[in-house]
């Protein structure tokens, strides 16, 4: 016998699904998760500052991600003036994409360089979100838990501390993202309206604002990795390239090359 969840009132839902999200970022606000490198310099042109030109590679990965996440879930809507909202939220994912790539083009950086490669703690969340298939369960997680941990954590701090450092930010994407937490919020009235949509999302709510945290925790790490000088992507892959690079390549014993090689013949790959 399947079994049955308990749906409470629409409202407490939302606020339920709030207090999930403010108590992520009540950890990261309070220093739980590392604090980001926003004010307190005296150089403040970021093309001289590695952990700022890092910082934003890494914030085209969930503008470009975001634009193909929502291109997939606007087909599975129902309601027309959702879908009319959907639509704007990729016009505006995809302009923010457009202007840090465009910033940092100008800072002569890369700006697919964590794009392609992502830090894996900073794409977690979105492969786990792409895995959602009905959109009540993806707007609520992606936007109404994603984005609402990302205005108060790192938007408004930039905005705050470091205003003209990150005025790409403070001035293109700031002003977009409340509708987009607004947007999840109506897709979480509409829709979380049984037991058993409540119970899904309330658990995706649980784990994205844990992968986000972990997230933010990498992003800070590796952006302290920057401002000291080394590599961010190196540092992510430094046991495989410790382990795979010359000098000293990785040398298979024996019997375990015999047993691949044998693996190889008998499978024909």
């Amino acid at each position: 016998m399947p079994e049955i969840f308990e749906t409470i009132p629409i409202d407490d839902f939302i606020a339920e699904l709030a207090s999930i999200r403010s108590t992520a970022a009540h950890a990261i606000l309070a220093g739980k998760f590392g604090r980001p490198p926003f004010g307190g310099i005296n150089d403040t042109e970021p093309s001289r500052r590695p952990e700022i030109i890092f910082l934003v590679q890494l914030g085209v990965y969930p503008e470009w991600r975001e634009t193909h996440l929502l291109a997939r879930q606007i087909q599975r809507i129902d309601d027309y003036k959702l879908v009319r909202r959907v639509g704007q939220q990729i016009a505006d994912e995809t302009k923010h994409a457009a202007v840090l790539c465009d910033q940092l083009e100008k800072w002569g950086a890369d700006p697919k360089r964590f794009y392609l490669e992502p830090i894996y703690e900073w794409s977690a969340s979105f492969d786990y979100m792409d895995k959602l298939i009905h959109p009540a369960e993806y707007f609520a997680v992606s936007n109404f838990i994603g984005e609402g941990l990302f205005l108060p954590t790192l938007l408004a701090p930039m905005a705050r501390f470091d205003r003209d450092t990150f005025s790409a930010y403070v001035e293109q994407i700031l002003p977009d993202e409340p509708a987009h937490v607004r947007l999840g919020r109506d897709f979480i009235y509409q829709y979380c309206r049984t037991g058993e949509m409540q119970h899904r999302v309330r658990r995706h709510a649980t784990i994205v604002a844990k992968q986000y945290c972990l997230g933010f925790e990498a992003a800070i790490r590796y952006a302290a990795d920057a401002a000291a000088g080394r590599d961010p992507m190196a540092e992510r892959d430094k046991i495989a390239l410790k382990a795979l690079s010359p000098p000293t390549p990785f040398e298979p014993d024996p019997v375990t090359l015999q047993t691949y090689n044998a693996l190889v013949a008998e499978f024909d790959i």
